[in-house]
């Protein structure tokens, strides 16, 4: 791959990482409403598309022809298993606590919440469901798209990615327990939410040069796109035509594009990545899979101090902290035989020879 694609990558990734922390480092320490720190939120919600959209442009672009021969094998060894893994672990800690609350049988508190993390994907891993749709869809009709004017695809993409998130957005949910769930949370993992980020970053990624090509020649408009559709974003949020604080509003389409496009830009004009952003980038599967269990040890702690600690400040210690525990548990659960199914594989780093693969009391909801 070329040397500009990897300063990319790179910095998309760590951007789009240090974004979901910050998101839920602010939703931790600001448990009280807080209209500037609600608006920082629903902009920071940009990162978990564009995560997702990371990891089909690689695709798309490192494999133009076809996928290699160990592709699926190690996609569920390294990403699915995690995945498992992971939403096992989250479901102990849920019935545990439950139990301990309400007095609840303790086997039936977490099979209830394992069956809906690993087949619903009931909890922040839900992504890697939506990653492994992308995969499906890549190889089911990637000798189609390379084919197909990718205007029109991404065209109809972006229509049908709108009417769906439209839908859920304005449509009120109907009043029974099943309706409320698909309201809440399972419509976020059907590919349809997720749709016009997978057509983009095939064909951006499929043909980089000329993507570049038009990144810098309507550089001024990918500039000033972010304060466009940022406004626009805030504007129907300060209003409640969409009070909720998601990327699953169907307004952040827009502003998640109009921030890949700028991070790209930035990128281009990078002549060396900085030595912080590679390491964030190398750790960030780890980063985005376990700062919300260190988030929420360090809230119940923090919740038993006797003095109270500015929200500000605490936002700055949840973030840091969780960012520096995350990556040193990766980088023991990497050093310890087969550790790394369960937090993933560390990534390669900029000056290996080949690039990575893609990949408590109750406080206010803020979902990624």
């Amino acid at each position: 791959m070329e040397k500009k694609l990897v300063n990319e990558i790179f910095l998309m990734r760590t951007i789009s990482c240090l974004s979901i922390l910050l998101l839920h480092s602010l939703a931790r320490a600001y448990s009280h409403d807080n209209n500037i720190v609600n608006q920082m939120q629903v902009l920071l919600t940009f990162g978990t598309p564009t995560f997702v959209f990371i990891s089909e442009f690689i695709l798309a672009r490192s494999y133009p022809q076809a996928l290699p021969d160990n592709f699926w094998s190690k996609r569920l060894k390294f990403i699915m298993v995690p995945y498992i893994l992971f939403g096992t672990f989250y479901a102990l800690m849920k019935g545990f606590e439950q139990s301990l609350s309400s007095g609840d049988n303790f086997i039936s508190s977490f099979g209830g919440f394992l069956w809906k993390h690993i087949l619903l994907g009931d909890y922040h891993g839900y992504f890697i469901l939506v990653i492994f749709q992308f995969y499906l869809l890549h190889y089911f009709f990637h000798k189609y798209l390379k084919k197909w004017n990718p205007f029109i695809v991404m065209g109809s993409a972006l229509l049908i990615h709108l009417v769906y998130l439209g839908f859920f957005n304005f449509v009120k949910a109907p009043q029974n327990e099943i309706g409320i769930y698909i309201w809440e949370k399972f419509y976020w993992v059907p590919f349809f939410g997720w749709f016009f980020y997978f057509t983009l970053a095939y064909y951006c990624g499929r043909n980089f040069s000329v993507f570049i090509q038009y990144i810098n020649k309507f550089s001024r408009w990918v500039i000033v796109s972010p304060f466009i559709t940022g406004g626009i974003v805030l504007f129907l949020y300060e209003s409640k035509i969409i009070p909720v604080i998601s990327s699953k509003r169907v307004d952040m389409v827009f502003f998640t594009t109009s921030m890949i496009f700028l991070i790209y830009y930035v990128a281009t004009k990078l002549h060396k990545v900085p030595r912080v952003v590679v390491w964030i980038s190398q750790y960030s599967f780890g980063i985005y899979l376990m700062h919300s269990v260190f988030l929420a040890v360090m809230y119940l702690a923090f919740n038993r101090l006797p003095v109270e600690i500015n929200p500000a400040m605490l936002t700055v210690i949840y973030f840091f902290v969780s960012l520096l525990l995350s990556i040193a548990s990766t980088f023991v659960l990497n050093k310890i035989p087969y550790g790394y199914y369960f937090i993933g594989k560390i990534s390669i780093g900029i000056n290996n020879n080949k690039m990575s693969n893609p990949i408590a009391p109750k406080t206010k909801t803020v979902q990624g």
